[in-house]
């Protein structure tokens, strides 16, 4: 019996290991902005991020926006300097940005609400990719030394003119040193910026490594679980075995929500600042357990209920054991 765990408990790890390092996700190279309706259809989007000259990435003037678009050297966004927050997209050599429309004349079922405007436009703006600085086909190295580097940024939209038409409150490019920023829903009509951010490689392997050994202590406690009922001789035998065994595989559902609660601390504080809303705290908690799925939710439930249960039986025990003490004594 012992022989066909040990042999089971290798293969899952093993299986796992191989899973986490074979399924990790790449950084994207471009921070993706989603807009609804009509009104960015003539408007572009930009990254005010702390810049200076002295910067080896500064530029005088860079305008490579799709559709060979040309901005005015002399217009605001291109001149616009507060705080040491400049332009990305005019200051940054290479840096581009890339515009995708959904138009809702394809589309039958939107036509009529958007009476033939776009009704999803999606724009991107490149981190650059500079030859020979990395051996990186996805760019992904520039990306991190762009976000570690800059830290923090703000929004702007401005027109085809150059002029500025709003800018965003200022949030970082990266939070608590290990999530990045991505994917940004932006209201733009009324200011409100909705970034995402994606965990850092290292964090996410040691998750999925941890959910791998949090799903070993589950069947663990199982087990436990079952040898507990073949062996059942409730007055012969002490359970702290069973205690101390349950409370080993408990460890790593332990570990594995301090660190979700990490990454739901990181997110939070990216979107409302050092002042987390508790609100948004308790909404990213509720997000993050449809994100983990039931079973991992189950597995802890099983695992403290085990645990639970042998406490429990351990007390009735020395109870049982005192009050049999006594009657002797009598």
């Amino acid at each position: 019996m012992k022989k066909y765990i040990r042999i089971f408990i290798m293969t899952a790890m093993l299986a796992g290991i191989m899973f986490i390092f074979s399924g990790c996700a790449y950084y994207s190279s471009s921070f993706d902005f989603e807009f609804k309706g009509e009104y960015m259809a003539d408007k572009y989007v930009d990254l005010l991020i702390p810049l200076d000259e002295t910067d080896e990435f500064y530029t005088e003037y860079n305008c490579n926006i799709e559709g060979d678009i040309e901005i005015p050297q002399n217009s605001e966004i291109v001149n616009y300097n507060k705080d040491g927050f400049r332009s990305m997209l005019m200051h940054i050599k290479e840096s581009d940005l890339s515009i995708f429309i959904r138009d809702s004349e394809h589309y039958p079922d939107s036509y009529e609400k958007y009476n033939g405007t776009p009704y999803e436009i999606r724009q991107c703006i490149g981190v650059p990719y500079y030859e020979g600085r990395y051996n990186d086909r996805y760019n992904e190295k520039m990306f991190l030394e762009f976000c570690n580097k800059y830290r923090k940024c703000r929004v702007a939209v401005f027109d085809k003119d150059g002029n500025i038409l709003q800018i965003s409150k200022k949030i970082p490019l990266v939070s608590l040193g290990n999530f990045y920023l991505q994917d940004i829903s932006y209201d733009v009509e009324n200011n409100i910026l909705n970034p995402n951010y994606i965990m850092s490689k290292e964090i996410l392997a040691f998750i999925e490594m941890v959910w791998l050994f949090s799903l070993i202590g589950t069947i663990g406690c199982i087990i436990t679980f079952i040898v507990y009922k073949i062996n059942h001789n409730p007055w012969d035998r002490t359970y702290k075995g069973y205690i101390i065994a349950s409370s080993l595989f408990n460890v790593p559902n332990a570990i594995l929500i301090i660190i979700n609660l990490y990454r739901i601390l990181a997110l939070s504080v990216a979107k409302t600042g050092i002042f987390m809303n508790i609100t948004a705290f308790f909404t990213d908690t509720f997000d993050m357990l449809l994100q983990l799925g039931i079973i991992a939710v189950i597995g802890p439930i099983i695992n403290v209920g085990i645990l639970v249960f042998f406490i429990v039986c351990e007390k009735r025990l020395q109870k049982y054991r005192k009050n049999l003490d006594i009657s002797e004594n009598m």
